[in-house]
């Protein structure tokens, strides 16, 4: 009977946790069925009036669900990159729509990828949340361990100051000015 009982409780423990993890994975299945199908839709060259929309659009609305679903983003990166999707879009909404994304992990993963420091970089740089609000200061990217070494400062991008021109010399009807 105890035996029995051993057997029932670890059969239940195995099913809990396979079920536990496919609904782990369940981001990944459908952000790359989305990715897929997206990309199927744009390189189909029907003739037809149909709305298609364009890779950025199916990108942004991959993630964007991804990442509600608590994807990893590391993860989600790597997988769009793979499917050829452009790696500073994919970045730049994931740090978008990741809330709080590790700008050193990211970057960190993302060159283990083959994607460029710059790349991130840029993408962090321009990088907002779907309020507009910027998720890096120029500080934050500056300072960043993963991208030292490309003299990115926070500065760099900051418009030259023009200087004012200088106060004209006040005349007088007395002296002639020179």
């Amino acid at each position: 009977m105890k035996n029995i009982f051993l057997i029932i409780l670890s059969l239940s423990l195995v099913a809990l946790s396979s079920i536990s993890f496919a609904e782990d994975n369940s981001w990944e299945k459908q952000f790359i069925q989305t990715l897929q199908a997206g990309r199927a839709i744009n390189t189909n060259t029907g003739g037809g009036l149909a709305y298609t929309p364009t890779d950025d659009t199916v990108l942004e609305r991959a993630i964007q669900k991804a990442m509600e679903m608590d994807a990893p983003p590391c993860e989600a990166v790597k997988i769009a990159v793979d499917l050829k999707y452009n790696p500073y879009s994919v970045i730049k909404n994931v740090f978008g729509y990741g809330g709080e994304v590790d700008l050193n992990q990211l970057c960190m993963c993302a060159t283990e990828s083959g994607i460029n420091k710059q790349i991130i970089a840029k993408a962090a740089a321009d990088a907002a949340s779907p309020l507009g609000t910027p998720i890096y200061s120029r500080d934050e990217i500056a300072q960043a361990q993963c991208l030292t070494g490309l003299g990115y400062t926070p500065f760099a991008n900051a418009p030259s100051r023009i200087k004012p021109l200088p106060k004209p010399k006040p005349l007088s009807a007395t002296s002639p000015s020179t």
